[in-house]
């Protein structure tokens, strides 16, 4: 009896430490964890819209965008607080001027959202979670082994988070299955969604945040490095990103020696592993140096030069798109990585300071000023796509003197499909208003406008970007309802090109 007791004593102990350690949190984090319940409570909301209800759901996804920004948003003014003592009303009105942001950038976001919109926020999305790995180290004060401490701690937490918020979702998901199958309970199949998103953004927030320590300054004096992440790094993690270069160099090779021009695709893969072995640079920074890391002394001490091929055959590979086809969002994307990479290689190559700082604050700065402004990439993008859409318009007697002439035209099939994939990605990216004002009476065209509608009210036919001759045609037929075969052998369904 007395054990029982002591046991219930126990549990009842620990569910309250558990709960007053949740109070605290929230305590230190209001604004984090208030962004964090919106995104489930929206999130939940769009889980158990009919896919007739549809339309109506739009209205929601930028509210969904905006609360997950400000998750990162809001951490963000909160180290920097802590690390410069602000005091608890400064914080205060700081997190209200994160709020003022979010909703001034919820008021420009169009409905629905476009995929320019998409990568801004993209953007957006990255650039706050790098503020987050270097705002309280802002300064030369701060010192590297801090800085290298206290993201490594933000590293292991998340994984640790991630983990158990996934043991918690199969846990709970199984019991969820069980009471349907055992106890004939009767769910909506949007249960497990609605049960992923609460556990994602309100516990998995709420777990990582509980172990962000509070004294960061502390972190200089920590000399921890667990023996599980070298492990890691120095047996599966580098080992990997050697392969990828030696791949990548013996394909520059290659380039060389045959004296044909780069593939165009190559440019992601090189940015992913540069990206990659900078990671884990910075992953096995406190030890780079140890006699008994060899590997790793090696690795740290050629990795930037091998970078170095590797950017040539980048930019090659981009110009040479970009002369062909323009810039879109994304190889504006290579070109400003390929420079920052161009960048950090050099620094670290011939620097003498070497501060980590630079990686995360370089590239930082990078994506936001490429976020907004007429230099932005979804700004430049338009403007080259526009511009090449204008020229081969007017090379055939399409666009003259500023307005579209509608009439039946015949222009040669690569330029027709080159058009037809120049406005299908305004359609999809930026959205079809620029090229409207071209057409002699925009008014008349419905507000849906869509490629194939656009194309004819130039007087062309739009060509999909599959076909690759004029002789090429497609069939595409569905038939909900029994055919009638009677006087025939066979009947085929045909998805031809």
């Amino acid at each position: 009896m007395e054990r029982s007791q002591s046991a219930t004593k126990r549990g009842f102990s620990s569910l309250l430490a558990l709960a007053l350690r949740a109070r605290q949190t929230f305590k230190r984090f209001p604004f984090v964890l208030l962004s964090a319940i919106a995104a489930a409570v929206v999130a939940h909301h769009l889980a158990g819209i009919e896919f007739e209800e549809e339309l109506g759901a739009v209205a929601y996804y930028p509210i969904l965008m905006v609360c997950i920004l400000g998750i990162a948003l809001f951490l963000s003014l909160r180290m920097l607080g802590e690390s410069r003592s602000w005091s608890r009303d400064t914080q205060f009105k700081m997190g209200l001027v994160g709020l003022a942001a979010l909703v001034s950038y919820y008021a420009i976001l169009p409905i629905p959202i476009k995929g320019a919109d998409i990568f801004r926020y993209f953007q957006l999305f990255v650039g706050l979670h790098l503020l987050i790995a270097f705002v309280p180290f802002l300064g030369r004060s701060r010192k590297k082994n801090g800085f290298w401490q206290y993201n490594r701690v933000l590293f292991l937490r998340l994984a640790e988070a991630a983990f158990y918020a996934t043991v918690l979702y199969v846990g709970l998901s199984l019991a969820i299955l069980a009471c349907e199958t055992l106890l004939d309970f009767d769910f909506e199949s949007m249960i497990y969604l609605q049960l992923l998103y609460w556990i994602a953004f309100a516990y998995g927030t709420w777990f990582f945040l509980a172990g962000i320590p509070e004294k960061i300054r502390a972190l200089e004096e920590v000399e921890d490095y667990p023996n599980g992440l070298r492990i890691f790094t120095q047996y599966v993690l580098i080992p990997l990103v050697v392969v990828y270069l030696m791949i990548l160099l013996a394909y520059t090779a290659k380039i060389l020696i045959e004296w044909n021009l780069p593939k165009g695709w190559v440019g992601y893969p090189v940015i992913g592993v540069a990206i990659t072995g900078i990671l884990a640079l910075l992953l096995v920074y406190p030890i780079r140096e140890r006699a008994e890391n060899a590997w790793i002394v090696t690795y740290a001490r050629y990795f930037y030069w091998a970078l170095f091929p590797l950017i040539v055959l980048i930019t090659v590979a981009i110009v040479t798109r970009i002369d062909a086809y323009g810039l879109t969002e994304n190889r504006y994307a290579v070109v400003v990585a390929t420079a920052w990479l161009l960048g950090i290689a050099f620094y670290f190559t011939f620097g003498r300071r070497k501060d980590i700082r630079i990686i995360p604050i370089t590239l930082c700065i990078g994506i936001f000023l490429t976020a907004f402004g007429p230099w932005s990439a979804t700004s430049v993008s338009r403007n080259s796509q526009l511009s090449r859409l204008r020229d081969m318009l007017s090379q055939g007697d399409v666009f003259v003197e500023g307005t579209l002439n509608s009439e039946p035209k015949a222009i040669a099939f690569e330029t027709g499909k080159e058009v037809s994939n120049i406005v299908r990605y305004f359609h999809e990216v930026h959205g079809l208003d620029r090229i409207r004002e071209w057409y002699a009476e925009p008014e008349r065209l419905p507000e849906d406008l869509n490629v194939q509608l656009a194309m004819e009210e130039m007087g062309l036919r739009y060509i999909d970007p599959r076909q690759e001759s004029p002789t090429d045609f497609s069939i595409d037929m569905t038939v909900p309802e029994p055919l009638e075969v009677r006087d025939f052998d066979y009947v085929y369904y045909l998805n031809e090109h």
